[in-house]
């Protein structure tokens, strides 16, 4: 197989896609994407995620040191398009349905129409080049009733759907779902 090199640009990144929740000062919930997302152990699992820029996700996280990951699937996209399209800093993000409750452990929002969510506790915090880096311990993880017979060593990523990320595109698995700024349409 013949390479080329090309510069070291977004193109790198195809990633799995999560919604996060946070609880902005006057306690309402605030949900963005952030695909910058990995998982780590630290003397138990981590989430590692990195949150550029000026996003009201960030200023919340920095001052609650708390938050939850959830999972974007094949039939939460477009709700989570909406997040992604739409910006906190302007106010209560409630031009489509969704609904919320607090976390079992750990007091952030966790999205209802998700199957599988993360509830973190931030550990560390890296200040980088016009970035923060989180180092959250995973305190709960809630999924779907019907993932309960699951092999948890040995997930099933197609019962589950999860979303991928390649800048601007989303897919599933097997194929092409929709394009980024979409949810007007399917919504």
């Amino acid at each position: 197989m013949d390479k080329i090199s090309i510069p070291p640009e977004w193109v790198f990144s195809p990633q799995p896609m999560y919604i996060i929740g946070t609880k902005n000062e006057d306690g309402t919930p605030n949900f963005c994407i952030i695909t910058w997302l990995g998982f780590s152990f630290d003397g138990g699992p981590h989430l590692m995620m990195t949150v550029g820029g000026t996003k009201l996700t960030k200023t919340n996280i920095l001052r609650e040191k708390k938050f939850s990951a959830n999972m974007i699937t094949e039939d939460n996209l477009w709700l989570a398009d909406y997040f992604g399209n739409t910006n906190g800093e302007e106010g209560e993000k409630n031009a489509v349905p969704y609904s919320y409750k607090q976390g079992k452990l750990v007091d952030v929002p966790v999205l209802n129409e998700c199957h599988w969510a993360y509830e973190c506790e931030v550990t560390r915090v890296i200040e980088l080049s016009g970035a923060h880096l989180f180092l959250a311990a995973i305190r709960n993880i809630q999924i779907d009733k019907k993932y309960a017979d699951m092999d948890m060593k040995k997930i099933d990523l197609s019962s589950i759907q999860p979303v991928i990320y390649a800048p601007y595109n989303y897919f599933s698995i097997k194929e092409k779902l929709g394009e980024m700024g979409e949810w007007k349409r399917h919504l």
